[in-house]
Parts: structure tokens; sequence; C-alpha cells
């Protein structure tokens, strides 16, 4: 009798066990839904995105291999306007993205702010397509890099969203240039 009790005991024990175990899975899934959907409300839901119709067009390039100076015109020639713009070179021939920021280089045509060239240190989108001035010309120094292959522009503006002045860069209006000795 003594022994069929000891089996009855070290069976429930055994049991036991394995219901703390499943109480533990439960409530460890059960916080993790809790903190998914408080984190869910940190997460904007609209994407900052350009209007439609922003535009930069690249008027001419000059590329001096030899000097190592990349000066660039651009014009405005979308409906609205911009701030300025994210500038990246390649220094290989075949390279489909190019990845250097050279925006740290600009010897005239604007300020740094960040890793993008502005073009005024005023609060609103200077560059507007309206004005007897929507061109501006850039210079650079590129003399610590190869020789360079390919250019990209991507334009930036300031935009009022929910009452907050917020950065947007306009990806889908990248300008792109291959470059010439």
């Amino acid at each position: 009798m003594k022994k069929q009790i000891k089996m009855i005991y070290k069976n429930k024990r055994g049991i036991s066990i394995v219901i703390g175990y499943v109480l533990l899975i439960a409530v460890s899934i059960a916080m993790s839904v809790v903190v998914f959907q408080w984190m869910k409300t940190y997460v904007p839901t609209d994407s900052v995105k350009c209007p439609e119709g922003t535009s930069l067009f690249i008027k001419s390039i000059t590329y001096d291999c030899v000097g190592k100076t990349l000066t660039l015109t651009l014009q405005n020639n979308g409906k609205f306007g911009i701030d300025g713009y994210f500038i990246h070179v390649s220094d290989k021939p075949n390279e489909e993205l190019a990845t250097i920021d050279i925006s740290s280089k600009l010897t005239a045509g604007g300020s740094i702010s960040g890793n993008s060239v502005t073009f005024s240190n005023t609060t609103k989108n200077s560059l507007s397509p309206e004005s007897l001035h929507n061109v501006v010309t850039s210079s650079f120094n590129v003399q610590s890099y190869g020789t360079l292959y390919k250019l990209e522009i991507i334009p930036t503006r300031q935009d009022v969203i929910s009452n907050k002045k917020r950065f947007v860069s306009c990806g889908e209006s990248k300008v792109e240039e291959q470059l010439k000795c």
C-alpha cells in the first residue's frame, strides 16, 4: 500500500512541474502580446512623402578628373519648393547604387546640414519653382576619391505635417547622371 501511495505522489509531482512550465509559457506569450500592442502605438502609421510633382533637374555638370572638382547647376522644375538635396557618387563603373556621400566636400553653393546640402539657412523651402532664382550652382572638392562614374541627387524639403515641421526626403524624385572626364 505504501508503494502505491509513493507512486501516486511521484506522478503528481511530475504533473505539477509540467503544469508549471505550461503556465510559464502562457504568461510569457500573454506578456509579449501586451508589449507588442503597446509598442505598436509608438510607430507612425503614415509615411512622410514629398508631394507628387517635386522635381530637381541637373542643368549642367562639370567634372574635372585632374583637379578633382565637381560643379553642378541644379534647377527646380517641379511644382513645389525644395530645401536641399542628398548627393552621392560612385567610384566603380558598374555599380548600380551610388553610395559615397560627398555632401561634406561642399566648397560653394549652399551649406551643410547633417549629411545633406541645403540652399539657405531659412526654415522654408528656398528653391521655389516660380522664382527667377530657381537655379543653384554648387561645387565639391572630390580629391579624396578616385575617378567618379555616377552621380545621384535626392531632393529634400521641409513640410508641416500635423502642425510639426518635418524634414522630407524625396526618394521618388531621385536624379541620376553618368560622369565623364
